[in-house]
Parts: structure tokens; sequence; C-alpha cells
């Protein structure tokens, strides 16, 4: 099936699923490749639609009752992409424990009776699940392997999930190709994912996309004192005078330590402030703190509520553990308190930031004492310390991989305009671009300018 023929096949079949948006061209190149049952890496921005880069292998071909596997890190991600699945209409299921499994969702999956399936590598390697996919059903009619987050891979496999190293058991399992997906990939993480996965450039297709957002400006500010209370002063006046009405904030900390201090001194500072209108009670609070000690079922209250386009919480102040598979698109301002430990992750981070296509912004408040660890990346410090160069032409070919390597980041500067606050592309690209138009003798754009525009 050529490109062509998946548009037109998509837009025929789109209605029975509830589905009412148009392919992008990568979306259509993957699925050209899944189908001719080539390998593929997909190398696509976070907000871009990936979930449908393995669910169009399944419904283009659905007189066929295929079934695609996918392995995901998170049950959380699971959770939502199962959701997603399940209002399209597409039958799909979870392979956990199996004593945390009902009988006929066992049953329905050895039977071939959903399409998706989806598992975490430490499950779908047990010896129960390689009996049923050794079956005649599985044999007959799995279309394709997908690894979903597949920079876990390179992240995560060495020493932290090593089933991760594994996962190439499954090919041998199956004649199916492989689909692994990530919205950020340096070049050794892009070479872990096909080395391990045992893919090799004759038969494995990598579809890239530049990793820009656009619509998110970028500060890195050196902290300028260790306390909060003062480093921070502009937030917490801000969330003072705006309230329920602020804009949505993540805050990102290196450790619990480090977001159990920033939520103490937040709410101190705010006292009935840091409630919604100012009336003192748990179920009322601006701020929220999420780490991997959070009980679970206080990470599925916050994020039920954070998700809200109406949220309570407009200020949730997170560790990695607030991570992938967060789909909330109107999140305004992403801060990382400290050096972020890698481009990559930090990236990541920052990209869930405006995804519904509104203004975002970046804000890095980095100390010496983070920029210096150990664990801190060598291309993330490099960043950090290069106060000459625009920010995101560092961070795109930091991201970029093989020959896709080109210079499409238009950072012109405007010759001179009226406008209080100039919208030239590079004012609207990074705090470095920005000093280099004349326009911003008037007014330069930063995070306290940010926070003083109106919320879209």
């Amino acid at each position: 099936m050529d490109a062509e023929s998946v548009r037109t096949n998509f837009n025929e079949i789109k209605s029975s699923y509830n589905i009412n948006f148009e392919l992008k061209e990568e979306q259509i190149e993957v699925a050209v490749a899944a189908l001719q049952k080539r390998n593929v890496v997909c190398l696509l921005p976070t907000g871009f639609g990936k979930t449908m880069c393995m669910v169009l292998p399944v419904i283009l071909q659905m007189d066929k009752n295929p079934i695609t596997l996918v392995i995901s890190p998170l049950s959380s991600l699971i959770d939502d992409q199962m959701s997603t699945l399940e209002n399209w209409n597409i039958k799909c299921a979870k392979i956990t424990s199996r004593s945390d499994m009902q009988t006929d969702v066992i049953r329905g999956i050895s039977n071939g009776e959903y399409n998706l399936i989806f598992s975490s590598p430490e499950s779908v390697l047990k010896p129960f699940w390689k009996k049923v996919f050794l079956g005649s059903i599985w044999q007959s009619r799995l279309c394709m392997i997908c690894v979903d987050e597949a920079h876990c891979i390179s992240e995560w496999g060495e020493d932290f999930r090593t089933d991760y190293q594994s996962l190439h058991e499954l090919r041998s399992f199956f004649s199916a190709p492989v689909m692994a997906l990530t919205a950020t990939s340096t070049q050794k993480v892009k070479d872990d994912i096909m080395e391990t996965l045992q893919l090799t450039d004759a038969d494995t297709d990598i579809i890239f996309k530049s990793p820009d957002r656009p619509n998110i400006f970028i500060e890195i500010r050196k902290r300028d004192s260790t306390d909060f209370e003062i480093s921070l002063k502009w937030l917490i006046d801000y969330i003072r005078e705006n309230g329920v009405n602020s804009k949505k904030i993540v805050v990102y900390c290196r450790s619990i330590d480090r977001v159990s201090d920033l939520f103490l001194c937040l709410k101190d500072n705010l006292q009935l402030h840091a409630y919604a209108n100012q009336e003192k009670k748990a179920s009322n609070l601006l701020v929220e703190m999420f780490h991997k000690s959070t009980s679970e079922d206080s990470k599925e209250r916050i994020l039920k509520e954070f998700k809200r386009e109406d949220s309570r919480i407009r200020c949730l102040i997170a560790t990695v553990a607030l991570g992938m598979g967060l789909d909330i698109r109107d999140i305004d301002l992403v801060i990382h308190i400290g050096c972020p430990k890698s481009v990559l992750s930090y990236w990541q981070e920052a990209g869930r930031c405006a995804r519904d296509g509104r203004d975002g912004f970046s804000f890095v408040l980095y100390d010496n004492f983070t920029l210096s660890l150990k664990t801190t990346g060598k291309c993330i410090r490099d960043i950090i310390k290069n106060t000459s160069t625009c920010i995101r032409r560092q961070i795109v070919n930091s991201l970029t991989v093989d020959n896709f390597k080109e210079d499409t980041l238009d950072t012109k500067k405007c010759e001179g305009c009226d406008l209080q606050q100039c919208r030239c592309p590079a004012c609207k690209c990074c705090a470095e671009c920005s000093k280099n138009c004349t326009c911003q003798e008037r007014s330069k754009f930063s995070i306290e300018e940010f926070l003083q525009t109106p919320r879209d």
C-alpha cells in the first residue's frame, strides 16, 4: 500500500472509529513502511500523535483481524493510550501480573480477541506469554511489535530495567516487523535502540521530524540565591496575585527533597493565598507535589484534577515521576530548578508545555551544584554554559540523528517595529536570540513578562 492508498483508505474508515483528524505526512510514511513489513524507528516530536502510528497498521487491514503487541514502560501511560483506543472503538487489553488479571482477559488475549495488546517488558517475557505467542493464533495474526518510549532502552536497559535488553527475544517468536517510537533521541540513543532490537540499516526505515517546538520560548538563568524565597519571589508573587486564574505551571526538581522544600516554601509564603478562594482546606490547594513516594491514590487524584481545563491546581512541583505519557495539553510554563540531568530528559519535560499550540515557556533556573553533578550530562552542561549561541539550535542539533541535520530554524530579527512586545522570529525563539533584536531595547521578553500576558 502506497502513501496515497493509506490516506484514501484512512479517510474512508476514520468516521467508524470516531476519528475526525487528518493524517500527518510522517504518520503516513510510518504506515507505508509497516504495511510493507519493514522495521521502523519513529523519531517524532512530543504531542505529534505516535499512538496513531501504532494503530494505523491495525485499522488499515482490519479485514485480517490483526494483532499489534505494544511494549510500554509505564502503567499510567498504557491506561491513557487504552482510553484513547476505546474512544476509537478499538479492542485493546493490558498484560500485567497474571494474578492481577481477570480470567476472561487472559483468555481473550490468548484467543486473539483484542487488536492491540499492551505490556511492560517485564510482563511480556514471562514463560506463560511466550507459550501464548507461539500458538497458531498469534503466529498467524501478529502484524507488528511496537516499542513505545523506546529511548528507555538506552536510558534504563543496562542497570535499572534490564528486561529492556531482552526485548530482541520477541523477534525470535514472530516474523512481524518492529516499530520503535520516541519523541527525543540523541545519536547514541538511536544507535542503542537499533542494536538492542537487532535492527539493521538495510531492513529499517527511520522516520524523523525535527524535535523543535517553536511555540515554546526558552530562557536559561543562573539562580541568584540558594533561598527559594528570594530566587522564586516572582513565582510566589504571581500565584499570590492571580490565584486560580494563574497560568498552569509544572516545576521539575532533581530530587524529592528539593520538591518538598519548594512546596513548603510556596505554601508558607503564600499562606491563605495557597488555597482557592483563600479557603484553607486540602482540597483547595493551588500548589501540589508529585514524586515516586507520593501515594498511588494521591497521584491519581492530582493527575485527574490537573488534566481539567479549569483545574484548581495551578502549580505542580515534581520529579521525573511526573513523566512519560503526561498528555495535558494546556500547560503554559515548565520550570526546571537546577540543571536538568540530560538534554534528552530536559526536552522531554519541556515538551510537556503548550501541546495545544498556545505560546509556552521553558525556564531553567540552574545552580553550580546541579551543573557539576556527575549525573549531569556533558551536552546539557555545555548548553547551559554557552550564553552566546541560540539555545534552541543547540538543543535541536543535539537531538538530530544520522543525516537529518538541516537548519530550518528561523531566528531572523526584525528591522525595527513599534510594537510594545516584538514578535519577530528572534524574539519568539529564546532569551539569547531575543538579545539580538533592537526592538528588545524597549521590552526584553522574560519569564516575568510571560507571566503578565493574559492566559489563552
